[in-house]
Protein backbone atom coordinates (compact mmCIF):
# COMPACT_ATOMS: atom_id res chain seq x y z
CA UNK A 1 0.00 0.00 0.00
CA UNK A 2 1.47 3.56 -1.11
CA UNK A 3 2.52 5.28 1.73
CA UNK A 4 -0.63 7.83 2.91
CA UNK A 5 -0.01 11.80 2.26
CA UNK A 6 -2.76 13.40 2.17
CA UNK A 7 -5.22 14.44 5.16
CA UNK A 8 -9.34 14.39 5.04
CA UNK A 9 -10.67 16.34 8.16
CA UNK A 10 -13.49 14.71 8.97
CA UNK A 11 -15.60 15.58 12.26
CA UNK A 12 -17.65 13.26 14.27
CA UNK A 13 -18.85 13.52 18.00
CA UNK A 14 -16.95 12.15 21.28
CA UNK A 15 -19.28 9.41 21.04
CA UNK A 16 -19.11 8.89 17.40
CA UNK A 17 -15.00 8.38 17.69
CA UNK A 18 -15.44 6.48 20.70
CA UNK A 19 -17.85 3.75 19.00
CA UNK A 20 -15.30 3.78 15.83
CA UNK A 21 -12.58 3.49 17.69
CA UNK A 22 -13.84 0.58 19.29
CA UNK A 23 -15.37 -1.03 15.71
CA UNK A 24 -11.68 -0.62 14.76
CA UNK A 25 -9.96 -2.54 16.83
CA UNK A 26 -13.20 -5.26 17.00
CA UNK A 27 -12.23 -5.57 14.00
CA UNK A 28 -8.37 -6.12 13.65
CA UNK A 29 -7.72 -2.70 12.76
CA UNK A 30 -4.87 -0.68 13.72
CA UNK A 31 -6.12 2.67 13.73
CA UNK A 32 -9.29 4.39 12.94
CA UNK A 33 -7.68 5.74 9.54
CA UNK A 34 -6.90 2.56 8.66
CA UNK A 35 -10.64 1.16 9.40
CA UNK A 36 -11.76 4.27 7.55
CA UNK A 37 -9.39 3.60 4.51
CA UNK A 38 -11.15 0.04 4.38
CA UNK A 39 -14.60 0.98 4.61
CA UNK A 40 -14.33 3.65 1.88
CA UNK A 41 -12.47 1.48 -0.22
CA UNK A 42 -15.27 -1.83 0.09
CA UNK A 43 -18.23 0.72 -0.15
CA UNK A 44 -20.05 -0.18 -3.80
CA UNK A 45 -23.61 1.45 -3.87
CA UNK A 46 -26.16 -0.59 -5.28
CA UNK A 47 -27.74 -0.04 -8.21
CA UNK A 48 -31.41 0.67 -6.05
CA UNK A 49 -29.30 3.26 -3.94
CA UNK A 50 -28.06 4.97 -7.03
CA UNK A 51 -31.96 4.67 -8.52
CA UNK A 52 -33.06 6.25 -5.10
CA UNK A 53 -30.49 8.65 -5.43
CA UNK A 54 -31.23 9.70 -8.42
CA UNK A 55 -34.79 10.15 -7.63
CA UNK A 56 -34.16 12.10 -4.21
CA UNK A 57 -32.07 14.81 -6.07
CA UNK A 58 -34.75 14.82 -9.17
CA UNK A 59 -37.45 15.95 -6.06
CA UNK A 60 -35.00 18.21 -4.56
CA UNK A 61 -34.18 20.15 -7.80
CA UNK A 62 -37.70 19.73 -8.50
CA UNK A 63 -38.66 21.28 -4.83
CA UNK A 64 -35.55 23.78 -4.95
CA UNK A 65 -37.10 25.40 -8.47
CA UNK A 66 -40.51 25.30 -7.36
CA UNK A 67 -39.62 26.88 -3.94
CA UNK A 68 -38.01 29.74 -6.23
CA UNK A 69 -40.76 30.46 -8.40
CA UNK A 70 -42.94 30.61 -4.85
CA UNK A 71 -40.24 32.82 -3.27
CA UNK A 72 -40.10 35.22 -6.79
CA UNK A 73 -44.01 35.65 -7.09
CA UNK A 74 -43.76 37.11 -3.19
CA UNK A 75 -41.31 39.00 -3.85
CA UNK A 76 -43.43 40.64 -6.68
CA UNK A 77 -46.18 40.74 -4.65
CA UNK A 78 -44.15 42.69 -2.05
CA UNK A 79 -42.89 45.34 -4.60
CA UNK A 80 -46.41 45.72 -5.50
CA UNK A 81 -47.17 46.45 -2.18
CA UNK A 82 -45.14 49.01 -1.49
CA UNK A 83 -45.71 50.67 -4.71
CA UNK A 84 -49.47 51.31 -3.95
CA UNK A 85 -47.82 52.35 -0.29
CA UNK A 86 -46.22 54.57 -1.58
CA UNK A 87 -48.81 56.09 -4.09
CA UNK A 88 -51.42 55.99 -0.95
CA UNK A 89 -48.64 57.72 0.93
CA UNK A 90 -48.23 60.63 -1.46
CA UNK A 91 -51.74 61.11 -2.16
CA UNK A 92 -52.20 61.34 1.79
CA UNK A 93 -49.61 63.88 1.58
CA UNK A 94 -50.97 66.28 -1.66
CA UNK A 95 -54.58 65.82 0.37
CA UNK A 96 -52.95 66.77 3.97
CA UNK A 97 -53.72 63.95 5.52
CA UNK A 98 -49.83 63.45 6.85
Amino acid sequence: MPTATERIPILVSKVDKSRYTKKAKLFGFQSISEFARTAMDRFAATNEDEAALTALFKEVKAGTRRAEQSLDQTIAFCDASNDRMQALDAWMREKGYR
